[in-house]
């Protein structure tokens, strides 16, 4: 099933596609009409050229037919009839009975000339549609001009007609250049079409993602979730109808701060971990004393050197039949797995109990200024353009130095590694209201696959070869200590946004009793 990006893309660009083949078949059209009332003009006026002369041999010949036969200027215009046009393909004058009298090919002379379609009717009756079928049709159509006897005031009669033959297979290749500048508009405009459609499709489907984030925020007990969606007055009453229901969610009894039930979450995952790792730290021991007396029993197994005079030595037994070979080859793989699981508990010990918080007015400026400083080495060497934006007077916020330092630390670097060929990293800060303080780490990298974005912050989850899957999970967990909140956007091919919003610091009430106290 396409997805929304894909099928508004194609939508715009098959719009687009119909538009131009419509217009295409107008423009062929109208070619078509031009070139066949031309081609009836030329035509005209090579009927009337014979007409004029017809005339003047008619009155004086005893025999007409044979006069007209005969005429050295009548026969010089009916065989000189393609200079007219290219399209004519053949002129005559024939008998009311369809024999032709004289013919621009002498061969055809005194032969029937079967009648063929009337040009007049196809230029000025048809419709474009049935005249452009007529280009590429195999039918060939005629200018009759009927040759009347007697002079101007006296009683005529039709004794014969001029019959000026057309090929539309000579219009036809007259509209190839056309037909092929129309092709090749079609083409640049589908193209055009292809690119702008993609464009528009990603700055529309944005707020959806944004959207999507702020719902996933909320569902996992977010309540303080701001919707950071563009201007316009369909996205502003959404954006209002969703900040009203974090609201009536806030206003709802709240149960304990996160901080306080993920210490007492981490303390007993922490004791459960110790649990686990002082089995595993027992089997190491007793697996490396289990090698080592194997490797004791092999060494005494192997067979003396033989003395000189005495017969050669023992056969020694094949590696592949020897069981202590095979009982230490297990043993390694099992030490292998042991140390693969003490290394995963660890990773999990860090994740369930990063450690004890230290709670301290932090300055935001001065912790982004430290990332940038450690970082920009880093960034430097890989033509990343590091960027730190704090306004002043920001309120500064509670928590832990060392561990809010280490979360943005960790965004840091992973923005400077995805961004492979260089970019920009944006460290930002500012006040978000309702009593928080809103830090952005933004790049301009490959960004996050949308099946991806809703578990990077997943325990172990990781798309590097060589990652861990721990650091985002750890940022998390961070921000979740502090009573804070993090989302993250993210446009493959141009970029990622980690939002982390955390409590400013709060003024103790007793604060001035005490010092009046003091004073007192």
């Amino acid at each position: 099933m396409l997805s929304i990006k894909a099928r508004q893309v194609a939508a715009v660009t098959s719009l687009v596609g119909i538009v131009v083949v419509a217009v295409s078949a107008l423009h062929l059209g109208e070619l078509a009409r031009v070139a066949l009332k031309e081609t009836k003009s030329r035509g005209d006026l090579l009927a009337n050229a014979i007409y004029q002369r017809a005339r003047e041999v008619v009155p004086d010949a005893a025999e007409p037919y044979t006069a007209l036969r005969d005429d050295k200027g009548l026969r010089s215009i009916l065989e000189s009839a393609a200079a007219y046009s290219t399209n004519v393909s053949y002129a005559a004058i024939v008998k009311p009975d369809g024999t032709a009298v004289a013919h621009s090919f002498i061969k055809l002379e005194g032969l029937p000339l079967a009648e063929a379609a009337d040009l007049n009717v196809l230029v000025d009756e048809a419709s474009a549609v049935e005249q452009l079928r007529a280009v590429y049709s195999d039918t060939t159509y005629e200018i009759s001009k009927p040759l009347l006897t007697g002079t101007e005031g006296m009683p005529s009669e039709t004794f014969g007609s001029i019959r000026i033959g057309v090929s539309p297979l000579l219009v036809r290749n007259e509209l190839k250049d056309g037909l092929t500048n129309a092709l090749q508009t079609a083409a640049i405009s589908l193209l055009i079409a292809l690119v702008v459609s993609t464009l528009l499709a990603q700055w529309i489907l944005r707020p959806i993602h944004v959207i999507k984030s702020g719902l996933s925020r909320l569902g996992k007990g977010e309540l303080d979730v701001r919707l950071d969606l563009p201007p316009g007055d369909e996205f502003r009453e959404l954006g209002t109808s969703f900040d009203a229901l974090t609201k009536r969610l806030a206003a709802e009894p709240a149960p304990p701060e996160y901080s306080q039930r993920l210490v007492a979450l981490g303390r007993l995952l922490t004791g459960l971990a110790h649990e686990v790792k002082n089995p595993l730290n027992a089997m190491m021991i007793h697996l490396e004393l289990l090698r080592t007396k194997l490797g004791r029993l092999q060494t005494a197994r192997r067979p003396a050197p033989a003395l000189a005079g005495h017969a050669g030595p023992a056969t020694p037994v094949p590696p592949s039949s020897d069981p202590e070979s095979e009982v230490m080859k297990h043993a390694g793989v099992i030490a292998d797995e042991i140390r693969r699981l003490d290394q995963v508990l660890q990773g999990f010990l860090k994740f369930a109990r990063p450690g004890e918080m230290k709670r301290e007015p932090v300055a935001i400026e001065g912790l982004l200024e430290e990332v940038a400083r450690v970082v920009d080495p880093q960034a430097g060497g890989a033509k990343v353009e590091l960027r730190v934006e704090v306004p002043p007077n920001l309120p500064r916020i509670e928590g832990d130095s060392t561990m809010l330092g280490q979360a943005l630390m960790n965004l840091a670097l992973n923005a400077v590694q995805a961004m492979p060929t260089g970019g920009t990293l944006r460290l930002s800060a500012r006040n978000g209201g309702r009593g928080r303080v809103e830090v952005v780490v933004e790049d301009t990298g490959i960004g996050i696959a949308p099946e991806h974005l809703g578990r990077i912050f997943d325990l172990y989850f990781t798309t590097r070869s060589q990652g861990s899957g721990i650091g985002l999970s750890m940022v998390y967990r961070i921000v979740q200590l502090h009573d804070g909140d993090i989302e993250v956007e993210s446009i493959p091919g141009r970029g990622t946004k980690f939002r982390l919003r955390l409590p400013v610091l709060k003024e103790r009430e007793d604060e001035p009793a005490r010092e009046a106290g003091l004073e007192g």
